[in-house]
């Protein structure tokens, strides 16, 4: 759907009525025949609903159902590559890199603008080695090294293995959580939040599974301690996307076509507050392929004449507004064989037949790269050159790219290209939190039983986000929201 020019009834419709006078839904009065009962109902299976229900079990509680849109779990988390930000002593010496908690922190801020949570922040950092052994305990294991992937400011990013390219680390945590007694439905939509004077009682929801044309079966659950929201964000509503930021019209996403935020708006409708939902994040697509980038130590962009156009381990923010500034908003990502080598194989596997469709270009010279690539290969071979040497010295004059993040020069061949458009990745905005992750009201008093955590959340990240920080920021505030919704929020999270 495309919302060219939306209406103030549209615009309230799509993008949650964040005016002057909120309007909230009024409650249906026979919404309490309640078809079943959980101590804490989760909406939402990734890697911020998984870790909050193995969070919940952990505090004791024994009476837990997740709720799944799709038919399969894992949402967004499923199909990212699970890269984890940590400040991480043991794996990060090892490589000679030194970081710390404050550094973390400072460039989460810096990244922010100024407009994330410095509370909320500082949690995500000061959590997330804590919380990655936490996952390491139940079966999760990450590589040894620690990288810098795109967007990520610094050496940090750790990335799950997985035996089968075709598997995800959310396959381990559901065998966790089903191993615990923890239920989980699949095609289930949760279509309403059934709340009253301030407190949430259950959730209205449908089956999305049933035959086109014949009615869904509508349930109503109750959530008697609490209703967590772990819904993920919109970025694939274009509607709703388009209405807070026009430049997005058109651009495809990389998120399932679960990512629509009605949930987030379900939670409005009932007075929860919402922030920070114009920064939506972008990444270069076709996702697969454009992957070359995730490695921001061994890439480079490059536009349609040779040449590079931006600091390659800038803010996702500033990188997306360069690229659709372009004559055609289209930049190429370049890597050489060790930099594609280091690809997950998942991304590696169909890459002879995207050879053939020409959304992936391999030359055995960068002249002949530049050929396929039809780019002015006089220029694209200086480029390469002047950014070889500033590799070698350490200095990157042209833009000023730090050391760390250009730890590899473009050497080994054969070399390889990837067209990368942008494309809508991650929404920032979302329902607001405090530290235990009580969703607040427009008052800024929390709403009784209801806790949200992962994208459905805004405010942490401000207006950008440092890439690796999403799914820190899942599995913290997740673990933080499971523990919260069964022990209450006395003393410290």
């Amino acid at each position: 759907m495309t919302l060219s020019h939306p209406t103030r009834r549209e615009f309230f419709t799509y993008v949650g009525a964040v005016s002057a006078a909120p309007v909230f839904r009024a409650q249906a009065k026979d919404a309490h025949r309640w078809d079943a009962s959980f101590d804490v109902v989760i909406v939402g299976s990734g890697a911020a609903g998984l870790s909050a229900a193995l969070s919940a079990h952990e505090a004791g509680c024994r009476s837990i159902l997740i709720l799944e849109k799709m038919s399969f779990a894992g949402g967004a988390s499923r199909i990212s590559c699970g890269y984890f930000n940590a400040v991480d002593p043991q794996r990060q010496r090892a490589m000679h890199i030194e970081d710390s908690l404050e550094l973390f922190e400072a460039q989460t801020i810096k990244s922010s603008h100024g407009k994330g949570s410095k509370e909320l922040i500082h949690i995500l950092c000061s959590q997330a080695l804590d919380c990655l052994h936490w996952l390491e305990g139940y079966g999760v294991r990450y590589a040894d090294n620690c990288s810098q992937i795109y967007g990520g400011m610094f050496p940090r990013g750790h990335i799950p293995l997985v035996q089968n390219p075709n598997e995800s680390y959310i396959d381990i945590l559901v065998e966790r959580c089903l191993e615990r007694g923890i239920e989980i439905q699949y095609s289930q939509s949760a279509d309403e939040i059934i709340a009253e004077n301030n407190c949430v009682l259950g959730v209205k929801i449908s089956n999305t599974s049933g035959p086109s044309g014949k009615e869904a079966k509508i349930r109503f659950i109750r959530a008697r301690k609490a209703l967590i929201l772990a819904s993920g964000g919109f970025a694939a509503n274009a509607a709703l996307c388009e209405a807070h930021d026009v430049r997005l019209r058109g651009l495809e996403t990389t998120n399932p076509p679960s990512s629509t935020g009605e949930v987030m708006l379900e939670a409005i409708a009932i007075g929860a507050y919402a922030a920070g939902c114009d920064y939506i994040e972008c990444m270069p697509s076709p996702v697969r392929f454009s992957r070359f980038a995730v490695f921001t130590e061994r890439m480079l962009f490059v536009d349609a004449k040779g040449r590079r156009f931006v600091r390659e381990d800038e803010f996702r923010d500033v990188i997306r507004d360069k690229v659709l500034s372009l004559p055609d908003k289209r930049a190429y990502v370049i890597v050489d064989n060790d930099g594609y080598m280091q690809c997950p194989l998942a991304f590696r596997e169909n890459a002879e037949e995207e050879l053939k469709k020409q959304r992936v270009f391999r030359g055995s010279t960068i002249a002949e790269l530049a050929e396929k690539l039809r780019i002015p290969a006089a220029v694209f071979v200086k480029t390469i050159k002047d950014y070889n040497e500033s590799v070698s010295s350490g200095n990157d004059r042209q833009f000023g790219r730090g050391r760390e993040s250009m730890r590899y020069a473009i050497t080994q061949e054969p070399f390889w290209a990837a067209s990368c458009d942008m494309a809508i990745h991650h929404t920032m905005g979302g329902l607001l939190i405090d530290r235990y992750c009580r969703v607040m009201n427009w008052e800024g008093a929390p709403i009784k039983g209801l806790f949200a955590c992962g994208e459905v959340v805004g405010g942490i990240h401000g207006a950008n986000r440092i890439g690796g920080n999403a799914i820190t920021e899942a599995h913290v505030f997740g673990r933080i929201a499971g523990r919260s919704a069964v022990s209450g929020v006395l003393g410290d999270v």
